[in-house]
């Protein structure tokens, strides 16, 4: 059978790679496109051919723009390759229909899979002549950041760490290390883009992080606090009142009534954390910035 001709999207921030990885090279005819926009102007879209997006730490511009090329070219199996990765990400992709999710590296087993269910895909193509497509859009996950501020990619870095990091000690020295700058340059540049210094930032998610977990019936404030990076219930409790305006035990006492999601809502369009953009809060989902004043909403 004829190899699958692969459209590839650099939509890296970071870095941009020159081509795609050997494996892919070796399995697929790899044509590049420098603007999705301007897609029928730069490729011929062949029958059986497959969009292929690579991100290194995915915004929602890139995903946006993932979503509409689906959306204008419905027939055309897309594959999603990302470095930066979590399980509701990767929920999102298969809810918008992305036929495979891959993690840099990729590996070579992983290639091949996507090369059989690509061939498969063809083969069963050239047997009939439509089929139906279900429109279907799922939310953009809330921890995926609205945009990257250009030149301070490199923080970017810093705030996927901590996401992932948050509930063990992290140290400064060790985030400056990952984001390529020593020490004083990362604090002066963190603060100078966010507007608040990266240990700042580290409490703001481990509160916002915690207020998730509260939500959840019958667990300990002290357990939360161990869960989210706290060793000691007490200043746990300071920080959660400095930031969301109540004791811990009030909040969970608060979550049911019914204006919850109301307040939340309000607290969110007052408070940011840095490349974390507000959106419809749920029981599920809270997200904080500064000088958070919960107290202020209280029905």
């Amino acid at each position: 059978m004829q190899r699958t001709k692969l459209i590839w999207f650099d939509m890296t921030l970071t870095t941009r790679h020159a081509e795609a990885d050997q494996n892919f090279q070796d399995n697929f005819d790899i044509q590049y496109c420098s603007n999705p926009n301007c897609l029928d102007e730069e490729v011929e879209l062949e029958p059986g051919a497959a969009f292929c997006f690579e991100f290194d730490y995915p915004d929602r511009p890139g995903m946006s723009l993932l979503c509409s090329t689906k959306e204008h070219y419905p027939q055309i199996p897309i594959l999603m390759i990302t470095t930066q990765h979590s399980e509701s990400l990767a929920v999102w992709a298969y809810r918008n229909r992305v036929l495979d999710f891959l993690v840099n590296p990729v590996m070579k087993k992983d290639i091949l899979r996507c090369t059989e269910l690509l061939q498969a895909i063809q083969t069963t193509e050239n047997r009939q002549n439509t089929r139906s497509i279900i429109d279907y859009r799922s939310v953009i996950p809330m921890e995926v950041p609205s945009g990257q501020r250009t030149g301070n990619v490199r923080l970017a870095t810093a705030l996927h760490f901590v996401q992932r990091n948050f509930r063990r000690k992290i140290r400064s020295a060790e985030v400056a290390g990952l984001c390529g700058m020593s020490s004083s340059h990362f604090s002066r540049a963190f603060a100078e883009t966010f507007s608040l210094t990266f240990q700042e930032f580290v409490l703001r998610y481990r509160i916002f992080e915690a207020c998730k977990e509260l939500q959840h019936p019958n667990v300990s404030v002290a357990n939360v606090a161990e869960s989210v990076g706290f060793n000691d219930s007490s200043y746990f409790a300071r920080v959660f009142r400095r930031f969301v305006g109540l004791t811990p035990s009030s909040f969970c006492e608060r979550i049911g009534l019914g204006d919850f999601d109301q307040r939340m809502e309000r607290l969110a369009e007052s408070l940011q954390l840095p490349e974390l953009e507000p959106t419809r809060i749920t029981h599920e989902k809270v997200y904080f910035g500064k000088n958070s004043q919960i107290a202020n909403s209280r029905g």
